[in-house]
């Protein structure tokens, strides 16, 4: 089975490798107009229109069909744009400035957290293009970060894409998902900062607990804040940090951050910490809707013990969370 497979993974990283190649090769314009083009053909697969049309409904009930059509279609076109861009960055500096910018003051308030010694735990959300977020901090302001991704099932394609294209910016490296909170604690011992993006569904066993997100109850990591407990706990200093890379009139790619609106320890626990970051990632959704990743079906998971009321607020995809899925891991 092991041979078949891997012969199976060689061939799927064949039928990869070339397409991407090419993407290297074009000019920018024309990856542009292809990411636009790939985007329109998923807002025509009925499944995808259905799921991305059913969240943003879900999210924001008081928009008309139209409205909610037309930001389904963009927000489509984005993600394909975004991935062909990042595939076209591939860490080569010139196509980096030409795309992404951080802005000077928002450089400058990086650049006195490294020289302070002071580790970064950034929230990301889905927003814009997540992956420039990674880029940026690295390249413009010089910090020496770990981001956490979910590895491709297929080795090959994994290393092109998490430990080939995104580990040729100076001072990033990807760890993954399996093993990432003893990964990340060893980077913040060791002087770098974290990153991590705050909308997947996470389980509680794996620290995963409900907040509300467009007053929907979502599942969502508290990872960020125990990061930053376990830094207080050890004297290590660090500074959470949320940030989003949202795509500008002009076409490039802008970097936002703010910080937590009260000061960490003000906060009764970690989950009273996660709201405060899905409060902020909710109003840059808002003010960008068309720039979020509807695809994702983040309103999978529906509380134990929830009203009528509250179940009809979900997509239809949505289901009751198990025993199993909000069991914190014992191990």
């Amino acid at each position: 089975m092991k041979v078949w497979r891997d012969i199976r993974y060689r061939i799927e990283y064949a039928g990869i490798l070339i397409p991407y190649r090419l993407i290297r090769i074009l000019p920018y314009p024309v990856v542009r107009g292809l990411g636009l083009l790939i985007g329109n053909v998923m807002n025509l697969v009925p499944m995808i229109r259905k799921v991305v049309r059913a969240n943003i409904h879900a999210a924001m009930p008081e928009l008309s069909a139209g409205k909610v059509a037309e930001i389904g279609r963009e927000s489509l076109r984005n993600l394909a744009f975004n991935m062909l861009e990042f595939i076209w960055l591939d860490g080569k500096p010139e196509r980096i400035r030409r795309c992404y910018v951080l802005p000077p003051d928002v450089t400058e308030r990086l650049k006195g957290h490294v020289e302070r010694n002071e580790r970064i735990i950034f929230v990301n959300p889905h927003l814009g293009s997540w992956e420039a977020s990674g880029v940026m901090a690295p390249f413009y302001a010089g910090v020496k970060m770990v981001a956490i991704a979910r590895p491709i099932r297929n080795y090959y394609i994994n290393r092109l894409f998490n430990q080939g294209n995104r580990e040729k910016v100076p001072g990033l490296e990807i760890i993954f998902s399996e093993g990432a909170v003893r990964a990340a604690i060893k980077a913040l011992k060791s002087g770098r900062g974290v990153g991590t993006l705050i909308d997947q569904n996470t389980k509680g066993r794996y620290g995963g607990t409900f907040v509300n997100f467009f007053n929907i109850p979502v599942a969502s990591s508290t990872a960020p804040a125990n990061l930053k407990s376990y830094c207080d706990a050890h004297d290590i200093p660090a500074v959470i940090i949320y940030g989003t890379s949202v795509r500008h009139a002009d076409g490039k790619v802008y970097a936002h951050s703010a910080y937590l609106p009260k000061p960490f320890h003000e906060y009764k626990d970690e989950v009273e910490v996660l709201q405060a970051l899905m409060d902020m990632s909710e109003e840059f959704i808002r003010k960008y809707p068309d720039q979020y990743l509807w695809f994702y079906r983040r309103f999978q998971y529906i509380p134990q013990g929830a009203t009528d009321e509250l179940k009809a607020k979900y997509p239809f995809y949505a289901k009751m969370a198990s025993n199993h899925f909000m069991r914190a891991n014992q191990e």
